[in-house]
């Protein structure tokens, strides 16, 4: 069996790979943290078929370490990078971040050797992993579930611990999370079903008339992480299309049922509700109110506007990576060079992805685009321009101000990070914008 060294700090993305990658490309992974880790098993194992690695580790130049060493001693090791590496670009396998498993795939079975037709020959695993958020809002399986045992440093076997069609509560469910359990198991041949009855169960509840404020926001959160993490991982498939309207309806109806913020902020910041959503539907909120007090205002812009929410982080995999909110912030964060790359042109990578789907209109496209203050959809302007869609304008504002207010370390003071907000947007429309939010908070 070939053998490939795997640099990848993303814990899930680490699994996703290697299980494909194996089951695919039929190639042995063996995992490195970093470039020196890399380069000490080359010194002892230079037979090594492929290398795939992020293009930098903290300070550490990962990529072109590996490659300098490999020129050094004139080892012919193919290498994929997992994102955009400048130095390397014309010399290394470069993939756009965030990589497609699907594409990684191909391009490593090619450079393995194996065939296209070999790989889809390939045996498949008889037990594929489902998130246990997968199983907030069911209350049964239609398949058995298991979990996975180590029996040794090779070896796993499967146990079953959920029946088909048997009855559970979401405090079973709870209960295997908290012995540090993140998924279950579910035979191969199920998987498609289950998503989908997963899927057709979440629409169905969130479509009910009759939910209440607080299980709204709780089934609100459950959908909108299960549609991201399908959107990373399989892109925007017809069949979570449905998922994402109904999802979207949802939040609007949640907003519109006005509770006091300081009874809404108690809600969403339940153990129960993810940061993402925390902060969707907060900017939703905040920019209703705006939205409703400029000249302009139709009720077609509230749901453009919660569309935007919906999608502008979609493609962030961290809570680290939602929270920058600014040039200075970014510039500092601990973040990998693969993980600020993908949040310099994450709005633009959002925008593209509603392209070709029924959700696609020309305006809501502009405004997820330019929802970080760039015309373009890639980087943080210390001074968004002019010419940023009036929408976007007040999704920047609305944005800003709730990564300030879900921020533990930020003023607690709502006045005080009106006051933030004033000396951070210097120009007239941005300012205006903001003395429409300081009559709310008042």
């Amino acid at each position: 069996m070939s053998q490939t060294i795997l640099i990848e700090p993303n814990e899930d993305l680490k699994k996703l790979y290697s299980l494909n990658l194996t089951t695919y490309a039929g190639t042995d992974i063996i995992d490195r943290g970093s470039a020196s880790d890399t380069i000490a098993l080359l010194k002892i194992l230079p037979s090594i078929n492929l290398i795939i690695t992020v293009p930098k580790i903290d300070s550490e130049y990962t990529a072109v370490d590996i490659y300098k060493y490999l020129s050094k001693y004139k080892l012919d090791i193919p290498m994929i990078i997992l994102g955009d590496c400048k130095e390397l670009n014309s010399d290394v396998l470069c993939l756009k971040s965030p990589v497609d498993w699907e594409i990684l795939i191909k391009h490593s079975s090619l450079l393995l050797g194996v065939t296209e037709e070999e790989a889809r020959k390939k045996i498949k695993p008889n037990y594929v992993p489902i998130q246990t958020r997968y199983f907030y809002e069911i209350n049964h399986t239609p398949c058995d579930v298991f979990i996975r045992i180590k029996k040794s440093s090779s070896e796993f076997e499967f146990v079953k611990r959920l029946y088909d069609q048997d009855s559970f509560e979401q405090e079973d469910i709870e209960k295997y999370e908290s012995q540090g359990l993140t998924e279950f198991y579910i035979p191969r041949d199920y998987q498609q079903y289950f998503v989908n009855f997963v899927t057709n169960n979440l629409i169905q509840k969130l479509e009910s008339q009759s939910l209440g404020i607080e299980d709204r926001l709780n089934l609100n959160s459950s959908s909108f992480e299960i549609f991201k993490e399908r959107i990373n991982s399989a892109g925007f498939s017809e069949d979570i299309q449905e998922l994402a309207t109904s999802s979207i309806q949802s939040m609007i109806k949640a907003i519109k049922e006005h509770p006091k913020l300081s009874n809404l902020l108690k809600m969403l910041l339940s153990s129960k509700i993810s940061y993402a959503y925390q902060h969707a539907h907060l900017i939703c909120v905040i920019g209703d109110f705006i939205l409703s007090k400029q000249n302009w205002y139709e009720e077609k812009h509230l749901g453009i506007f919660t569309s935007a929410a919906f999608f502008s982080d979609i493609t962030l995999k961290s809570v680290f990576q939602i929270r920058i909110n600014s040039k200075d912030e970014f510039d500092r964060s601990p973040l990998t060079q693969a993980e600020k790359d993908a949040v310099l042109s994450h709005a633009k990578d959002a925008s593209e992805i509603i392209i070709g789907t029924p959700l696609y209109t020309e305006y809501l496209h502009t405004v997820i685009l330019q929802h970080q203050g760039s015309l373009e959809g890639i980087g943080f302007p210390e001074v968004p321009p002019e010419e940023i869609h009036p929408i976007a304008k007040v999704f920047i504002i609305s944005d800003t101000f709730v990564k300030y207010m879900l921020d533990p370390n930020a003023p607690k003071n709502k006045k005080d990070i009106l006051t933030i907000l004033y000396a951070q947007f210097s120009n007239e429309s941005f300012q205006k914008i903001i003395k429409v939010l300081e009559h709310k908070i008042e």
